[in-house]
């Protein structure tokens, strides 16, 4: 009889105590890994993309620098000449500094794939990153009669690489030179 009451106490503890068995346990971490793995893929990506993104940002605006940079000298130019030697486009002028006129030119060098400055005759100076890499460039003037205001058009394709993928600028503007000190005929 106190084996039968034994029993009887046991089963009743039993069904008292409420735990979780080792395959529940096992299935519940497992679906919790799982997830976070999920997460993590979702995270690291995310700040991969973040990267790509300012390297881009950064890249546009090392280039926006240097037209801004070709624009102001160009406004205060005059005697706009082009030359294409041999596949190289430059872009000569006189620049005003300091009310002394300077030769200044600008150069796609196709070799090196660089937008180059160069003042005075000396030599010339890339003017971008080095992880940028100029593919395009092609100088334009139009206007400059009786009837139309002088503008000088910059055409620019420029790449760089970000997470091992190549990305492409295309940039095109337009510059109108101030003729200080000419007189602008109507």
């Amino acid at each position: 009889m106190n084996f039968n009451k034994f029993q009887q106490i046991s089963t009743n503890l039993k069904k008292k105590q409420k735990a979780f068995t080792l395959i529940e346990v096992l299935v519940s971490v497992s679906l919790f890994a799982m997830a976070i793995i999920a997460l993590s893929q979702v995270y690291i990506s995310v700040i991969r993309s973040e990267r790509v993104a300012y390297a881009l940002l950064n890249s546009e605006n090392s280039i926006r620098n240097s037209l801004e940079i070709m624009a102001r000298s160009i406004r205060i130019g005059k005697n706009f000449e082009i030359s294409s030697e041999t596949e190289d486009e430059t872009l000569c002028f006189d620049y005003s500094s300091e009310g002394i006129w300077k030769n200044t030119c600008y150069r796609f060098n196709v070799d090196d794939k660089t937008l180059e400055k160069s003042s005075q005759e000396g030599p010339f100076m890339s003017m971008l990153d080095t992880e940028l890499g100029v593919n395009y460039c092609k100088f334009y003037i139009k206007g400059g009669t009786s009837n139309s205001q002088l503008a000088i058009i910059i055409v620019l394709e420029v790449s760089t690489k970000a997470n091992q993928q190549e990305y492409l600028f295309n940039l095109q503007t337009a510059v109108t030179p101030r003729a200080l000190g000419e007189e602008i005929l109507l």
